[in-house]
């Protein structure tokens, strides 16, 4: 036997060292399917109705878990929005710049400044009575005249700097009032609205900058309303509610999932359940969004403003969508991996697929053994946890999350953890259980 080892090109010892490998490896993929498959089955020795029972409450529990866990994305999301000053503005503070919004805001503004300045009552004045029917066409024109103006207006520092200020006070009244401070409301009749005197103010100037005259008159356009007195109980009780569902949710849907996992008899399984229904969940919930979104276009007539709408709905709801694509495809990771380790036979197939693409990435690493790869096989698992540990504290601790930051982050720790096994391949003449043999001997064991 050990004449004909001896004889064995190197080709043919290396191809029985990678048979070998993966006997071992579909060896201890059977060991740990049996293990499972012996665990699952102590589990369930209790009474049936026992077993009965703790399904029925592991779903319940895993159904509230999920139902707080989406509901929980729009509270937060409305929390941080509202209760935050700086994520207020940031949320707001572009919206004039979307083009189908600037467009509203300087046609309002233009109709605005044509009625208060009494642009047609001036023209019909100034033409002579035989000109008094071209009257209207030259107030139009005027009023096409002070709507482009606005626009430039509405374009410029000037505005950004006028539409932000009173976005900041605004915030800031309306969070002293829901706190019980109702004394500051900022306009009169107790409203708490966003005055936009001044952007009809500047946007005056800009037209007579043009050679264009207006009548002398105070020019008002008015107020932005965002809840008046009488709606002062109601907004300070949602305000309130959506406060302590900010941090209260989250919370209970983390008690929910825990609990369902430690109910249930298959914890891997129920692992799985969680992710996949959380992404489920959340699906639907982006979908419901995109519904209505349409319903609310739908619902105005004109087109210029269905287009500002909708700009302004994808603006102001950018930050929860992509939270909520953030969460989902976290979900889905989630799902993913619990469903690996299962003993499903895909997931089987699945793992060995896996095994046996690494075992032939690690073959020229094996053969060619470094100081890095000795460091880098010693410390294996500590640098597979802490690419781990690193991929989760960006996403929860890192920039606001998005679906691509997420999915991103995770093919990078992927791809970590795949290079940690490839690198940290077997030295030759090792086992996988760390003992000595060399590559002769792997062929007597593998031909017997």
């Amino acid at each position: 036997m050990s004449g004909d080892t001896n004889s064995t090109s190197p080709d043919a010892a290396a191809s029985d060292s990678r048979t070998l490998a993966q006997v071992q490896a579909e060896n201890e993929e059977l060991k740990r399917q049996l293990a499972t498959q012996a665990s699952q089955e102590t589990a369930t020795t209790g009474s049936s109705g026992e077993h009965a029972w703790r399904k029925i409450i592991a779903g319940v529990l895993a159904a509230l878990a999920i139902v707080s866990l989406v509901a929980a994305f729009s509270v937060v999301w409305l929390k941080t929005t509202l209760g935050d000053e700086d994520q207020f503005v940031a949320t707001l503070e572009e919206l004039p710049q979307q083009e189908a919004v600037a467009s509203v805001i300087s046609v309002r503004v233009a109709n605005e400044i044509t009625e208060a300045a009494g642009v047609e009552a001036y023209v019909a004045e100034t033409l002579p009575p035989e000109l008094e029917f071209i009257a209207l066409p030259v107030t139009g024109a005027v009023t096409t005249v002070i709507a482009t103006a606005t626009e430039e207006v509405v374009a410029s520092d000037v505005f950004e700097s006028i539409w932000s200020t009173a976005l900041r006070a605004t915030h800031k009244a309306a969070s002293a009032v829901i706190s019980g401070n109702d004394n500051v409301l900022v306009a009169e009749g107790g409203q708490v609205a966003i005055d936009l005197d001044e952007v009809a103010a500047a946007a005056a100037e800009r037209v007579e900058s043009l050679g264009f005259a207006l009548p002398e008159g105070d020019l008002e356009l008015g107020q932005i309303v965002l809840y008046e007195d009488e709606q002062l109980a109601t907004v300070q009780a949602i305000a309130q509610s959506v406060e302590t569902l900010g941090w209260f949710l989250p919370l209970l849907a983390l008690a929910f999932g825990i609990g369902a996992i430690w109910v249930s008899y298959d914890r891997r399984r129920m692992t799985a359940v969680l992710g996949f229904g959380t992404a489920i969940g959340l699906a639907l919930s982006l979908i419901g969004l995109r519904i209505g979104r349409n319903w609310l276009i739908r619902a105005i007539e004109e087109e210029l403003q269905q287009e500002a709408a909708g700009e302004a709905w994808d603006m102001i709801l950018n930050r929860l969508v992509e939270m909520m694509w953030a969460g989902m495809i976290l979900a889905l990771i989630v799902g993913l991996v619990a469903w690996v380790v299962g003993p499903g036979p895909r997931a089987g197939r699945s793992r060995a697929w896996a095994s046996e693409t690494i075992a032939r990435w690690r073959h020229p690493v094996a053969a060619d053994p470094n100081s890095f790869t000795d460091f880098v096989a010693n410390w294996k698992p500590t640098i597979e946890v802490v690419a781990v540990a690193a991929g989760l504290i960006y996403i929860f601790f890192g920039p606001p999350p998005t679906g691509f930051s997420v999915l991103l982050t995770a093919v990078i720790v992927l791809i970590v953890v795949v290079a940690t096994e490839v690198v940290a391949a077997p030295q030759p003449g090792a086992t996988p259980e760390g003992g000595d043999i060399d590559v002769e001997e792997e062929v007597e064991i593998a031909g017997d």
